[in-house]
């Protein structure tokens, strides 16, 4: 059992094979109140030109663009798996210009300084080998006054799953702030919310989740 809670705490850091993908399909729907949640706080707005870090499988870049009028999409993401997977499901809207994908190493991003209005990532935060270096890097390629958009899913909740030993680093609000401190961010949202969930080992849980705004000040 314990080799098996290792093999899905890997895949989900970063899905590969044929049990990635899979595994992505799933993600895509268990998550969807997290992921709603992270677009809504983000208020997308017309002409925004948007980048997450770790899009999966890029299942729900058709969402996305509906959002608002003459937006841009740009994802980043560590698992060549979801990179092949993503370009081979939307490969209309890159080809009209509306989205592009890079895969990166997880920590520096390959992408000029001040270009996008907004950033997001979502159930990312985990896996991260360097948050500061990474914020710091954010921080680099948003826009001043651009918001930068981070939920996850709280320590609390998180601790209690079984596969969270493995490939995990766990977070509560006051970690994530602290991370924050001395960066030239200012808190303008923090979303709580709660719903019921399916486990990746199939248990019904109470799932605590959240969506911090930043907005990126003059440093």
């Amino acid at each position: 059992m314990e080799n098996e809670l290792k093999k899905l705490a890997r895949q989900l850091s970063c899905p590969e094979g044929e049990k990635g993908k899979k595994l992505a399909e799933k993600m895509n729907l268990n998550n969807l109140p997290v992921i709603l949640n992270g677009y809504s706080n983000l208020q997308i707005q017309n002409n925004d030109h948007i980048l997450e870090l770790g899009y999966g499988n890029g299942g729900l870049l058709g969402y996305i663009l509906s959002l608002a009028k003459d937006i841009r999409y740009t994802g980043l993401e560590i698992s060549p798996t979801m990179h092949e997977e993503a370009i081979s499901f939307n490969s209309v809207y890159i080809q009209a210009g509306l989205a592009q994908y890079f895969l990166f190493d997880g920590l520096s991003i390959p992408l000029e300084s001040q270009t996008f209005d907004k950033i997001i990532t979502i159930n990312t935060l985990y896996f991260w080998k360097n948050p500061i270096f990474l914020l710091k890097e954010i921080v680099r390629v948003l826009k001043t006054n651009g918001h930068f958009c981070l939920t996850f899913c709280d320590k609390s909740f998180m601790e209690k799953l079984p596969f969270t030993k493995n490939e995990f680093q766990l977070y509560d609000v006051k970690a994530v702030k602290d991370l924050i401190l001395g960066l030239p961010f200012e808190l303008i949202q923090e979303d709580h919310k709660q719903d019921k969930s399916i486990s990746k080992t199939g248990i019904l849980t109470d799932r605590e989740f959240m969506s911090l705004v930043f907005k990126k000040i003059n440093e």
